[in-house]
């Protein structure tokens, strides 16, 4: 049995008691007909209209992409994924959507690397175990695949993609300022029969790996700890010199620490104003002044715990830190997955101290 969804309109009457056509319906989707205690509403669709093409850039009144790509799988026959870095709390976002669309025979396909040590390898396990296939580049310096697209095959012909700066991030998906472009083989065919070539060449190009959590877990955490380890942080040889506030506050802090003796305090002060060179500035100024200028000077810092909730925020406030100290190999990463060797000045996020 087939269902007909379709927009209704009322009976409408001349005056005279006779019934004048009504206005033509819209046929929305052809569904299975349920059982009856089994009755489910039909999927939403997009807001975007399948025909038409779109362009999201995170504003107020536009839907965030994350909700779009929810009604995108949900009404799609198959989805292929091209993503250069898939997080776990971004997969978390369309898990339920992902995994019903496999569950209703569809196939998903994501292809991704480990290009600039961002791909999470718990992401990565739980797209397996929704179901997905996965391809992985490993070949650092051969692929660099920066790409972010997706493509929403439907039988009907409506097929849609979008392509732009989104990772399968949490950031990018809920709230980060990304451009996305939403194309449609209605207005325009030829991109989309191009993304779609290019999509199976990439899957059946032998640099893109087949990838089973069971077969290849361990390689993949070597390829992301190895390119973890290689990546350079940038150290710019730079004077640092604090704004006004910036030196009230240091100057307020070296008084609590002369005249006082309070070597333990706390700084408050607003988004921007820049704690973080604040904090490396003092660091600097403890080590040289107070803590054995000679050991300072000789590069032998005294110890250090930075912490903090986020990657990005960790990686910039590494690079400010060997800026201000003047030395490059000052500092380790402790967060998603990188761990330090030393152990010595640890900048750490939350969630691996927890762990711990």
């Amino acid at each position: 049995m087939i269902a007909l969804l379709r927009a209704r309109a009322p009976r409408a009457f001349d005056g005279t008691g006779d019934e004048v056509d009504r206005p033509a319906e819209l046929l929305y989707s052809l569904t299975a007909r349920q059982p009856f205690l089994d009755q489910r509403p039909p999927p939403e669709r997009p807001k975007t209209p399948l025909t038409a093409s779109a362009l999201f850039t995170g504003g107020r009144d536009e839907p965030a992409i994350a909700y779009e790509l929810q009604r995108e799988i949900d009404t799609a026959d198959d989805v292929d994924v091209l993503i250069a870095f898939v997080r776990f709390e971004g997969v978390r976002i369309l898990e339920h959507h992902l995994r019903a669309l496999v569950q209703r025979g569809g196939r998903l396909r994501v292809i991704t690397t480990t290009y600039l040590q961002s791909t999470e390898r718990r992401a990565v396990d739980k797209l397996i175990d929704l179901g997905a296939l996965v391809k992985i580049a490993y070949e650092e310096e051969a692929t660099r695949l920066h790409a972010k697209a997706w493509l929403f095959h439907r039988r009907t012909g409506f097929t849609t993609a979008y392509i732009g700066s989104s990772n399968l991030s949490k950031t990018a998906l809920i709230d980060g300022l990304e451009w996305n472009v939403r194309l449609s083989a209605v207005a325009t065919p030829g991109l989309i029969n191009q993304f779609r070539a290019t999509f199976e060449s990439y899957w059946e190009a032998h640099r893109f790996e087949s990838y089973q959590t069971e077969r290849d877990h361990e390689r993949l955490d070597r390829a992301l700890l190895e390119t973890r380890r290689g990546y350079e942080l940038p150290y710019l040889a730079l004077d640092i010199e604090p704004r006004p506030l910036q030196r009230r506050i240091l100057d307020e802090l070296e008084i609590e620490r002369k005249r006082h003796g309070r070597w333990q305090n706390l700084v408050v002060a607003a988004t921007g104003t820049g704690k973080t060179v604040i904090a490396a500035l003092d660091y600097r100024r403890v080590a040289t002044e107070h803590w054995l200028p000679r050991r300072a000077s000789s590069g032998q810092w005294p110890s250090l715990l930075f912490v903090a909730h986020r990657r990005e925020i960790l990686s910039q406030t590494l690079a400010m830190f060997r800026t201000v100290l003047r030395d490059g190999a000052f500092g380790e990463l402790y967060v998603d997955g990188t761990r330090p060797d030393r152990w010595t000045h640890v900048f750490a996020s939350v969630q691996s101290l927890d762990r711990r």
